[in-house]
């Protein structure tokens, strides 16, 4: 038996864990579908779901079998042709300008590819034919496969998006987040701030041209593979895609991108900076120590190949190093080919985020990919951005715009050009200072981008689906959300009035024209009439 102190430790210790573990009494159901076949999109979600199971939760997780790490506590449903995929990706020779319409295609090639494998997998046709389970909330990227969102039907669970790149307009339509002067691009290249009037036009013809390719090209596909699939579902994969409770976003005000968000979309830009680093290991850190100059380090990303870089690239960039007295350390696929000069150490692989926190870092080159940007913040490193797709142009246009970084064109890539922006960046203090100023501006948060994440999906559980977080704009049809059919009414009444005002108008005038003209006629035959008489008479006399 207990003794009084043993039984009031058992006490204290039921009630610490209760404390400390809020959540474990309430504990959900959740099911989590990501077809990401890159690596870095689940270095963003897997922090995440380890932090819903520590709360409690039990997490199904629909993902690639090799890039998405196993997660303690988690059922993981693997998809083996998601890594195919990856496989036959990684084998593509890209080109950096190819015709929107021809990349439009391919892409809804591949995300129709990675909706099917999902939905036709073995393991998913069993969890989809299990009567007996029950999730209470579904989560998944937020655009772009937009036939998984049938899961959310098939379980009457509501959904909970994840853009990993941020937001764009067809993200801001999912959530009826209205701002159409200023929407982004899926695809930014070419696109503006949008400030005068001429750049607005171009926008929205830039984005218009992305909403036909969505309507046609993109969308028809997953249309088929959602009835294929769900062929009980009452509800169109239109109206699901309006039925978001929460979207997290991977972004933060803070660094350049100021939106007017409506309460369903959060800011969680950092999410990933959860999970504890890789550490510097002997060799590493001895570089980085006694490096006497500082060190330059450069990375195109973690998935990015260097063959698909432009031809030239590597060979203008090792010249430029050979100039430069700081130690650059390179992440590059092919190490033995760059660690020709004294100053490079290059490995296929390094610890970004220990690299970027080091004191003797004094620039990150980059490619601009949101994560990389992130942590750079995060750690105050000024940039030099070299991008090549997508988001990474925008990404760079902010960063400058901050005053942390600059710009190369891949397409012009000289050795001179890069050392003269190298050494501005490392010499000028601007750009360190800058880089502070906007760390600790991204830093001075209410609560960490994790925390904040975790928060509102509870959030969400507890008050199944949060429909009161959604404005009335997801409701609306299109006429109805930019109030076509008040305008059609109301110049419709206006017009009818005006037609008929103007019709009278018209006809009173046209009398008193008419009425002038005769009077006028009139004297004027009386006039030509009394004239020759006068004449004639004038002869006689």
């Amino acid at each position: 038996m207990l003794s009084g102190p043993g039984i009031a430790g058992l006490l204290l210790t039921v009630l610490l864990f209760g404390l400390l573990c809020p959540k474990l009494a309430n504990s959900e159901n959740i099911l989590a579908v990501f077809s990401y076949t890159f690596g870095s999109s689940y270095l963003l979600i897997t922090p995440f779901l380890r932090n819903l199971v520590q709360r409690g939760h039990q997490i199904t997780l629909i993902s690639a079998v090799t890039i998405m790490p196993h997660i303690e506590g988690v059922h993981h449903i693997r998809v083996p042709k998601l890594d195919m995929l990856m496989k036959i990706l990684l084998e593509l020779e890209f080109d950096t300008e190819i015709p929107k319409w021809t990349e439009a295609q391919f892409l809804s090639e591949y995300f129709y590819n990675c909706s099917k494998f999902v939905l036709e997998d073995p393991g998913v046709q069993e969890l989809l034919h299990n009567a007996s389970a029950k999730y209470s909330l579904i989560i998944l990227e937020a655009s772009h496969n937009d036939a998984l969102y049938g899961f959310s039907q098939h379980f009457n669970a509501p959904l909970v998006g994840i853009a990993a790149y941020g937001s764009s307009w067809n993200i801001d339509f999912q959530v009826g987040n209205s701002a159409p002067s200023v929407y982004e691009p899926i695809s930014a290249l070419g696109y503006t701030a949008g400030f005068s009037l001429m750049e607005k036009w171009h926008n929205l013809i830039f984005i218009t041209e992305e909403r036909l390719v969505e309507r046609f090209i993109y969308l028809p596909r997953q249309i088929d593979l959602y009835k294929q699939h769900f062929p009980g579902a009452t509800t169109s994969i239109h109206d699901l895609r309006r039925r978001f409770s929460l979207i997290l976003i991977n972004q933060h005000f803070t660094m350049g991108r100021v939106r007017s968000n409506v309460p369903n979309i959060v800011e969680v830009a950092g999410m990933h900076l959860d999970e504890k680093p890789y550490p510097l290991d002997a060799e590493l850190k001895k570089i980085l120590n006694e490096a006497k100059h500082g060190v330059i380090y450069f990375s195109m990303g973690l998935q990015l190949l260097e063959t698909w870089l432009p031809p030239g690239m590597r060979a203008t960039m090792s010249e430029a190093f050979a100039q430069l007295k700081q130690q650059v350390i390179w992440k590059s696929d092919h190490p033995e080919m760059v660690n020709q000069s004294r100053n490079v150490f290059a490995r296929t692989w390094f610890p970004q985020r220990a690299i970027l926190n080091h004191p003797n870092v004094k620039l990150f080159i980059t490619h601009a990919g949101l994560l990389g940007l992130i942590e750079s913040v995060h750690y105050a490193v000024p940039l030099l951005c070299i991008p090549l797709f997508y988001d990474q142009f925008q990404n760079t246009k902010r960063m400058e715009k901050l005053g942390v970084a600059r710009r190369l064109d891949y397409k012009n890539l000289l050795r001179d050009e890069i050392v003269l922006a190298i050494e501005d960046l490392v010499y000028n203090a601007s750009y360190k200072r800058n880089a502070r100023d906007l760390s600790q501006r991204f830093h001075d948060q209410p609560m960490s981008a994790m925390d904040t994440a975790i928060w509102w999906t509870e959030y969400i559980m507890r008050h199944k689906g949060a429909g009161h977080m959604r404005i009335a704009e997801q409701e609306m049809s299109l006429m109805q959300y930019y109030n076509v059919d008040v305008v059609s009414v109301l110049f419709g009444r206006i017009g009818l009035s005006a037609i008929i005002v103007i019709f009278l108008g018209w006809k009173l005038v046209s009398l008193a024209t008419r009425h002038l003209e005769y009077r006028f006629n009139v004297h004027l035959l009386i006039k030509f009439i009394g004239m020759p008489m006068l004449v004639i008479e004038n002869k006689n006399l």
